[in-house]
């Protein structure tokens, strides 16, 4: 439900409450939403809020408005899969294409509520995470920026390692943690103000959103949770 003494804008709480279904399967891909009125009255908000939340799904990707039919679900790509599927590093080599990482923060930090919802953590499961910010370049041209979440027991085992190569390495290898599943989803979205910043992109430029969750044996906890925005022009780059 939507909390009105939160400093959280009322249309951002509504945007996170869709995407909350749509990532759960409540709202499936190619499904409608409901209308302005339904989500007015569902939420007692007002209809301004509902067109800024809903425009703000669609600059992400998440929903296609099509005219004289209403607003749907866009198609979202889910994917499953282990190592070297967790290695961006690995996929970008397999296409002949090197890359090098810059860290640009690290360390643990106090979880926030939002945070625990989207990496799937309960709510009570911890008060700190491991964060990890880094910006990912090919041929001094920043190509994507990576952010990174690890439950603290996770945390504790990489603080002190060298972060700027594969973090994939580091757990399947340095670490011995053998990952049981992956769940992923992939769907393009505007950039925002602070990605086109960091990663000097032009106005045009759209961006590929991949969220990816991470299960390893011997664990009851996702144990890596990845925000990933890498821009859709890299054959251009590479061209």
């Amino acid at each position: 439900m939507l909390d009105r003494l939160s400093s959280v804008p009322l249309y951002i709480q509504l945007k996170e409450i869709i995407k909350d279904k749509i990532l759960k399967g409540q709202l499936k891909e190619g499904d409608k939403i409901p209308g302005e009125l339904d989500l007015m009255q569902q939420y007692g908000v007002s209809r301004a809020t509902v067109r800024a939340a809903i425009e703000e799904m669609i600059k992400e990707g998440l929903l296609v408005r099509k005219h004289g039919y209403g607003t749907f679900v866009r198609k979202l790509r889910p994917s499953l899969g282990f190592e070297p599927l967790i290695s961006l590093s690995y996929a970008l080599e397999s296409l002949g294409i090197v890359s090098k990482n810059t860290v640009l923060e690290r360390g643990f930090v106090i979880v926030q509520k939002e945070l625990l919802k989207q990496a799937k953590w309960k709510s009570k499961s911890f008060s700190k995470i491991y964060h990890v910010k880094r910006l990912r370049f090919v041929d001094d041209i920043p190509i994507a920026l990576e952010i990174s979440y690890f439950a603290p027991d996770i945390g504790k085992l990489i603080e002190r390692k060298n972060l700027e190569g594969s973090i994939a390495k580091i757990l399947v290898e340095d670490l011995c943690i053998k990952v049981k599943r992956v769940e992923q989803i992939v769907f393009p979205r505007s950039a925002s103000m602070e990605e086109k910043n960091l990663m000097h992109l032009p106005e045009d430029t759209e961006l590929i959103e991949m969220q990816r969750w991470i299960y390893a044996d011997g664990f009851d906890h996702v144990i890596y949770y990845l925000n990933l925005f890498m821009r859709d022009d890299l054959t251009k780059l590479r061209g």
